[in-house]
């Protein structure tokens, strides 16, 4: 079940050896960022002011905004909901928004077009920490029971319900062609399950001791950032990890499309790190976030974006 390690390395960051790197742009929206998600020149912004803001971040205008309904929490008050993830499918014509709603649950909504429809809703008994598109009919859901649904969109029903463990979920990745998931919970492991059977693959561990809070999967490489001040490489092929050791809990992370560059917050200071994975060196510091890092998107080879607990999503271009 489990692949042995045939290579491990551990790496120790050498800031001043890295060039920094400041943000050439900032895009402010309404509210603190929850996620963003980039497909194309379009960058998607979650937010906990009840909006999702849809911006060309190229000219970083915003092109619309969608606006959910008050509601009210446990006091009886009215807040705005909050957004906890989008995603888009293929085509970019559709949208998938899950928005907080009432006593706890939380609601699926697909939009296409100018409509919004409810896909999924507490009528469905599904505990939804994040969703993402399969394909056109099907979707992908994590529970906070670390429970993976592949749902079936056009039936409206299940196809399976795979309990990867006991632990809480905390973040899961789908690989470029979306047939295989890795997936990250509080124990610090990391599963790798096949999309149309929900079967276990292989479990990745011995990297992270604590909670992943957030992985990438690209080039069949995993990259697991966790609670205890690692960011965790692995090479799915070779079985060879290497672990980056930062100088605060690592809340974001991400792989360039080859997977041959690391991003991931290395300090206090909210400030990325680039790693050459090839070499183990970090080429590039990136200086100027301001809160707790939650996303880092590589658009390209040369630039990314990268989101943070507050309303300021900043853009970066490496040399």
């Amino acid at each position: 079940m489990i692949k042995q390690l045939t290579l491990f390395l551990s790496v120790t960051f050498l800031s001043f050896a890295a060039t920094v790197v400041k943000p050439y742009a900032t895009i402010e929206v309404d509210g603190n960022v929850v996620e963003t998600v980039v497909k194309g020149d379009r960058l998607y912004a979650a937010t906990d002011a009840g909006k999702l803001e849809v911006y060309d971040w190229k000219k970083r205008k915003l092109l619309y905004d969608v606006k959910f309904e008050k509601i009210q929490d446990f006091m009886g008050d009215e807040i705005d909901p909050k957004v906890f993830c989008v995603d888009v499918d293929k085509s970019e014509k559709r949208v998938l928004i899950l928005v907080q709603d009432e006593d706890g649950e939380r609601i699926l909504y697909i939009k296409e077009g100018t409509k919004l429809k409810r896909l999924i809703d507490k009528k469905a008994h599904i505990s939804m920490r994040e969703v993402r598109f399969v394909d056109d009919d099907h979707l992908l859901i994590a529970t906070m029971s670390d429970d993976l649904i592949l749902y079936e969109i056009s039936s409206g029903k299940e196809i399976y319900e795979k309990k990867l463990s006991l632990s809480v979920f905390s973040d899961f990745q789908l690989n470029e062609d979306h047939t295989k998931v890795a997936s990250s919970c509080e124990s610090g492991k990391v599963y790798i399950n096949d999309v149309k059977s929900g079967k276990l693959l292989k479990t990745l561990e011995g990297g992270n001791k604590d909670n992943v809070f957030k992985v990438d999967y690209k080039n069949e490489s995993v990259l697991a950032c966790g609670q205890d001040r690692k960011a965790v490489l692995y090479r799915l092929p070779s079985g060879s990890m290497t672990i980056y050791n930062t100088d605060f809990l690592v809340y974001a992370g991400a792989l360039s499309n080859d997977a041959t560059m690391s991003a991931f917050g290395i300090n206090e200071q909210n400030d990325i790190g680039i790693y050459d994975n090839r070499t183990k060196e970090m080429r590039y510091r990136l200086v100027g976030q301001e809160s707790t890092l939650n996303t880092i998107v590589f658009i390209n080879d040369k630039e990314l974006i990268s989101s943070s607990d507050d309303n300021k999503i900043l853009l970066w271009r490496i040399p």
